[in-house]
């Protein structure tokens, strides 16, 4: 089962990210894909200042493994002094979807995080018979994630070729959730909605 990881951080200015940014891609990932279990890797900074990572491993054991990895070397990285770990949400995906755009460079992403009671099994149906068409029709979709988070809520996290297309997508989710009675329950408040600039992705078929 697929399992997400995403770690926000604070402290750093953008300077200081895209070179926090840079050592990751080149240093970090490496070592994750290494330990075995690594799909995606990738950089993130969000428009509240906040910046960090999203990372999806083939299953918890993997992510768990990694989870020492990453705190090491980010102990370890002088490019990461400052930086505070201000938040972890982290789940198995209920659902994913690669879209069309070329998923190399820097993309938009949206997260989308949503308080639910619905179990994985419940948003797992909920997602594959009322949203996947809508999903997978985005316009400039490059991938798409949903996961059923740990703490009880629900995530999904998104990248675009462009911000307009981004923003579109949370008003195609939104219709959708309003036609799909399955949907309607599983999410059943609006979301609370982050931007972002996706820096960068390391998975084995984006490397040269």
């Amino acid at each position: 089962m697929a399992y997400a990881v995403a770690r926000m951080f604070s402290g750093l200015d953008a300077s200081g990210v895209d070179q926090a940014s840079s050592l990751a891609l080149k240093e970090l990932a490496p070592k994750l894909a290494a330990a075995g279990g690594l799909i995606r890797y990738a950089t993130v900074s969000y428009t509240n200042g906040r910046f960090g990572s999203v990372s999806v491993y083939d299953s918890e054991r993997a992510a768990q493994g990694a989870a020492q990895i990453a705190a090491d070397w980010t102990k370890a990285q002088p490019a990461m002094k400052g930086a505070r770990l201000e938040e972890t949400m982290l789940g198995e995906v209920v659902f994913s979807a690669t879209g069309k755009s070329d998923q190399h460079g820097r993309l938009h992403g949206i997260a989308r995080i949503y308080k639910t009671d619905a179990s994985f099994q419940e948003l797992k149906h909920a997602f594959e018979t009322e949203a996947a068409e809508t999903i997978r029709g985005f316009a400039g979709l490059a991938r798409y994630t949903a996961i059923k988070l740990n703490d009880g809520r629900a995530a999904v996290l998104a990248a675009f070729d462009t911000a307009e297309n981004g923003r579109k997508s949370s008003e195609q989710a939104k219709a959708a959730r309003g036609r799909g009675a399955e949907l309607a329950r599983v999410l059943p408040s609006e979301p609370e909605v982050m931007e972002a600039t996706v820096l960068g992705t390391y998975q084995k078929e984006l490397v040269a």
